[in-house]
This record gives C-alpha cells, structure tokens and sequence, in this order.
C-alpha cells in the first residue's frame, strides 16, 4: 500500500451460496473481482442500484463478512505510543428509525462507542462537545431526550455522533440521506463535509443517488451486478463518463451535474443532459 491509502480492496469476490431441500446447492455472486482503493482524509463514493454489491463490499470492509477471495489490506497508522495499530472504522445505517435503540436516552447512545472503546464512561462534556458538532444544539434539550421525540434528520445526526465519538479513522455511511427529506438530506451532506474537512475523517459514501456522490466525494466507484464498472475522480465520473450505465444513472437522476472544483465541492443542476 502506498502512504496516501487507508484501506484497498484487491480482487474480491463474495459469493453466497444456497442450500435446498432435495436439490443441488446454489450460490449467487454478490461481489466479482472488485479492486479499489479508499483514500485517507478522502470521501469515496460508491454509487449503484440496489442489488449492485455496494452493502455486500461495505460488509467486508467492516469484517461482518469474509471474502471468497481476494484481499482487504488497511494501512499502518501510528497508535501515539511509538507503535503501529489499524484504522478505526465505524458506520452510519441507513435507516435512522431502527439503527438506534429506544431504550437508550440520546447522551447514552451517543456515550457507548467510546465505553466499548476505552473500558470507560465517555465524560459528559465529551458528549456535549461531539453534539453540538453534529448540530444538536441547545444540547441540553437532547440529552436526556429519546430517539422516538426525534425527527429522521435529527436522529440520523445522533447516529453521525455515535460514529465520530470515538475519532475514528474511516466511517462507512450506506445510505445516509435515502430515507430523509431532500431539504434535510442535503443538511446531512453538509455534515459529512464538514467531518471530513475539519476532522480529517475518511468516508465511504454508499448511495444510489449519483447527485448526491457528486456532491460529497472525491472519487467514485459506479458498481452494477457486483462489478465496478467505472471508477476515478468525481469530474471524471460526473462530467467525463465512459460507461453506458453511469451515463444511465446520471439520465436517470433527471438534470445535470455540472461540475465545480472549489473547495466546498459545490453542484449544480441544470436541466440538460452531461453524457
């Protein structure tokens, strides 16, 4: 691995195989020969349908599941102690209804990772700090508060706090904003910006929508029936498009994405077509 990645995936395959009663074992291929490399201090979109393998590769990233075959190497980072350790990775699910527990008050939710982590309670100005960062502000009205007197937005910021209170190295964000608002899903974009640009923390942005990738990432892997079919930089995905399925999912998406290289990543939408 060279110094500037975090993580690389190397020619890996998932497949998933299927017993039946009375007949020959199956498998289907979820992931076939994908090969990238996530960026540190970079935002990664991957971008495809639903059925694409975009879960499946997350999956193998966070060591829920194991490769068929291939290779996910991560990077040496040094641990403050003159040792080396691995990246520190969490994530933020798409549904910000059920990934949270409604048992737990939003500090406790928030608290846990850091418990898990170092064997001891996370300080209450530690949670405070992390919410006002997340824009959970006056904070005291959300301490002590239930995810269910929650909106979507506002719980979707909780489990973004859940995820950096520990200062992790990368977070994986599947789908973040498909279950919001459009007004809110664009605040939560913002959000994911400002991680990354003021704390330094890698994504890895999972989503359909290829609007969205444009207007967070800095690079792009476009993925259909488990295999990358175009991957580089966000200009060259969104305005120099070779594949005929990401010209597909930027007609789909309605407008163009005009592409715009200042530092805030801003986007555009035009009614016209790019590729």
């Amino acid at each position: 691995m060279n110094e500037n990645e975090l993580v690389r995936v190397a020619n890996v395959t998932k497949e998933f195989k299927s017993k039946r009663l009375f007949k020959d074992s199956s498998s289907v291929t979820a992931l076939d020969g994908v090969s990238l490399s996530v960026e540190k201090n970079r935002i990664l979109g991957i971008i495809g349908e639903s059925g694409s393998g975009k879960t499946t590769l997350a999956k193998l990233i966070l060591g829920l599941l194991k490769p068929t075959s291939g290779v996910i190497s991560f990077a040496d980072l040094k641990d403050g102690n003159g040792g080396l350790r691995k990246p520190e990775v969490q994530v933020i699910f798409q549904d910000p209804y059920d990934s949270l527990s409604h048992m737990m008050t939003i500090e406790e939710i928030v608290a846990e990772p850091y418990l898990i982590k170092h064997k001891n309670p996370c300080s209450a100005d530690k949670v405070r700090s992390v919410l006002k960062s997340v824009g959970l502000t006056p904070v005291d009205e959300y301490l002590h508060k239930y995810p269910r007197s929650l909106s979507g937005g506002q719980r979707q910021r909780v489990a973004i706090a859940r995820a950096i209170i520990t200062s992790p190295d990368l977070v994986i964000a599947d789908e973040p904003i498909s279950m919001l608002d459009a007004s809110i899903g664009v605040d939560i974009l913002n959000l994911i910006l400002e991680m990354n640009e003021k704390l330094g923390i890698t994504f890895i942005f999972i989503t359909h929508d290829i609007a969205a990738a444009a207007y967070v990432c800095d690079n792009i892997a476009v993925m259909n029936l488990g295999k990358i079919v175009e991957y580089g930089s966000r200009k060259q995905i969104i305005v120099e498009c070779q594949d005929l399925y990401t010209s597909s999912l930027l007609s789909a998406a309605g407008a163009d994405i005009i592409f715009s290289e200042n530092k805030k990543r801003k986007v555009e939408l035009a009614a016209k077509q790019v590729c």
